[in-house]
């Protein structure tokens, strides 16, 4: 295009010879190329600018997903070590629960020994203040009070017959004299 107005002020003149018709013709297919290369360049220039709005708009989105997910992280950790803690903490209770269970079984079992001792004693006491076991026992009791007694008569005649024996042995002065050999006496041993 812009070869051709030079070329009709050169036909003006009529100084235009056949060679330079040649040589404008062949410039215009070459003005057409770079003209079409300028449109091809513009184009892709835009395009350029287009793909760098578009790669800014990625990275910042990039930028911010990457923030949220070190964000999720963050709080993916901080559960998970909650998560610890509460596991660390649920298990030390179970442990505890577990201490007291032996603690209460082994107080159960005391209590149930105490409590078999004190129904044994129960039973015993039982056994021994029924009245028929205070009456059996009475009668012992009676029938060794009558043996006692019995036993208590005999020695005092036992005695007597040696206090008169010692008596007629030694007259006055016996009295004394008998009680202290009564005293020394395999007798007295026998009824102490």
């Amino acid at each position: 295009m812009a070869g051709r107005p030079g070329s009709s002020s050169a036909e003006a003149a009529g100084a235009v010879g056949p060679t330079d018709e040649a040589r404008v013709g062949s410039l215009e297919p070459r003005v057409e190329v770079l003209i079409n290369r300028i449109n091809e360049v513009q184009q892709v220039s835009g395009e350029k600018v287009r793909l760098k709005e578009i790669l800014s708009k990625k990275q910042e989105t990039l930028r911010v997903l990457r923030l949220h997910c070190q964000d999720k992280e963050n709080e993916a950790q901080r559960k998970q070590t909650m998560l610890q803690e509460c596991k660390e903490r649920i298990s030390a209770l179970d442990s505890q629960i577990e201490q007291e269970k032996n603690k209460q079984r082994q107080l159960r079992l005391d209590f149930e020994e105490k409590l078999e001792d004190l129904m044994g004693q129960y039973k015993d006491l039982w056994e021994f203040h029924k009245p028929e076991r205070l009456a059996q026992e009475i009668g012992t009791l009676d029938s060794s009070k009558e043996q006692l007694l019995k036993e208590e008569k005999l020695v005092e005649a036992k005695l007597e017959d040696v206090r008169h024996r010692l008596h007629s042995q030694f007259g006055a002065e016996g009295h004394t004299i008998s009680e202290g050999l009564f005293l020394r006496s395999p007798e007295a041993a026998a009824v102490v």
